[in-house]
């Protein structure tokens, strides 16, 4: 095949692949553009993405593939992963002990965040613990159901984990020291929280705390 003939099947099908799988932000402007299209439309986009395919020659197409394939792969995102924007925002990391929503067990959980900086920061993920091991929670409406039920009061859960399992409910370490046990906190980790909500709500109704409303 010539590389001034039109570009194949296989080679539009590839390209859509690599575009799916790879990272393309740091290719130039007018390459997204014509990659990529976005004109805020679904179906605009996919029309001209098509006509943009048909355009290209053999020798294009190949051009574009090396291209694409010097791209980095898209980072794969867990299945456990819920973005932090859908979640209560009283969330936090940790490791909880709640009665769970779905089916009325008392359980163990984990809740991890993604790294500052990397393309994982947007989430939160969530595991079930089994004895020493934690798996993930995978369906949406169970993983908000877990979340609703935490931010209930998320430190209480905190406590109860530690309390049940002598391993602090923030960091996960063992607990030694038997003030730390009784709390299911370590002395650490404890300075960096604040009130659990029962203890929130009497500090307001002592007025020693007051909402951002009564300011």
């Amino acid at each position: 095949m010539a590389r001034t003939d039109p570009i194949s099947v296989p080679q539009k099908d590839y390209i859509r692949g690599l575009i799916e799988k790879r990272d393309i932000t740091g290719l130039e402007q007018a390459q997204r553009d014509f990659l990529a299209p976005q004109t805020g439309n679904v179906e605009d986009d996919e029309a001209l993405f098509e006509s943009n395919l048909d355009r290209m020659t053999n020798g294009q197409a190949s051009t574009a593939i090396q291209l694409l394939l010097s791209c980095p792969w898209k980072p794969k995102v867990p299945e456990n992963a819920t973005l932090k924007e859908l979640v209560p925002e009283n969330i936090r990391t940790g490791y909880f002990f709640i009665t769970d929503p779905t089916n009325q067990q008392e359980r163990f959980f984990r809740v991890t965040e993604g790294k500052e900086g990397s393309p994982l920061e947007p989430y939160f993920m969530l595991d079930v613990q089994a004895s020493d091991y934690f798996y993930p929670v995978k369906k949406i409406d169970h993983k908000m159901a877990v979340f609703g039920a935490i931010s209930v009061d998320p430190i209480k859960s905190m406590n109860e984990y530690g309390m049940r399992l002598g391993r602090c409910g923030v960091c996960n370490r063992t607990l030694t020291d038997r003030g730390s046990i009784l709390k299911g906190i370590g002395p650490i980790c404890e300075a960096n929280l604040g009130p659990t909500q029962d203890q929130e709500n009497m500090l307001r109704k002592l007025g020693l705390i007051k909402d951002n409303n009564d300011a």
